[in-house]
């Protein structure tokens, strides 16, 4: 009874490898599957379970290929998922920081016209005779020149100025000399010299009346005009 089982079974492999010439080659497991269920058909119905057996098996191997295959499959879109989403991460860590380094640069864009428009709002005022600053208005002034003296672009002009009383000849040269003590205290503050100008104007520009205290504390002053890349137009005055 065995050797008859055994012919059948030999017959059956050799029909099932005939039948799949012209066709997809089976699959190791669709081929073990075919061999094991032949084999174990054979054994328990004769030919009609070889066949029944063959068939079974070669089914039963073609879903554990199909599901391996999905499987890998999946792994592989898993894993280029994955990596898809760790560029992204890269590229919004990247974005983050780019955004957080110009909100850095604005903020300090923001600060600097602060204190410019804060030192600015001095006024560069002299006491009656004199051209010497009071310690405060000098601090400011070095505020301000530190500022300066990192705009390259920006030059200064520096105008003195007197009140009306008192000789003409006296009060240009005092003007003249407010005028250099502002100037000394922008190179002080690492203002380069080639970007100032200065110039005294006496008591040319004095409107104010001998009684009028207020007005003249006014004209006793030094103007400064920031001038950008040689435009003549005034950026701003004290």
């Amino acid at each position: 009874m065995m050797k008859p089982t055994l012919v059948l079974l030999t017959a059956a492999l050799f029909t099932t490898s005939g039948w799949t010439a012209e066709n997809v080659p089976p699959s190791r497991h669709e081929s073990i599957g075919i061999g094991s269920g032949a084999a174990i058909g054979g054994l328990a119905g004769g030919p009609v379970g070889v066949v029944l057996g063959a068939a079974l098996g070669g089914w039963v191997g073609e879903q554990f290929d199909t599901q391996r295959t999905a499987r890998v499959a999946f792994e592989q879109r898993w894993t280029e998922a994955q990596a898809e989403i760790e560029a992204l991460n890269g590229l919004v860590t990247s974005s983050e920081r780019h955004v957080a380094a110009l909100q850095t640069e604005l903020q300090a864009t923001r600060e600097m016209h602060t204190s410019m428009r804060d030192v600015l709002d001095v006024q560069v005022l002299f006491r009656t005779n004199e051209s010497t600053l009071p310690e405060a208005t000098e601090t400011r002034l070095l505020r301000l020149a530190a500022l300066l003296a990192r705009l390259d672009g920006t030059l200064i002009r520096i105008e003195g100025h007197a009140d009306s009383r008192g000789d003409p000849v006296y009060n240009e040269r005092l003007s003249a000399q407010r005028a250099a003590t502002v100037r000394d205290v922008l190179l002080s503050a690492g203002v380069p010299v080639t970007r100032i100008t200065t110039a005294a104007h006496g008591e040319a520009h004095a409107l104010a009346a001998e009684n009028d205290v207020d007005a003249l504390a006014m004209e006793r002053r030094v103007d400064l005009t920031l001038i950008r890349n040689g435009n003549e137009h005034r950026m701003a005055q004290q």
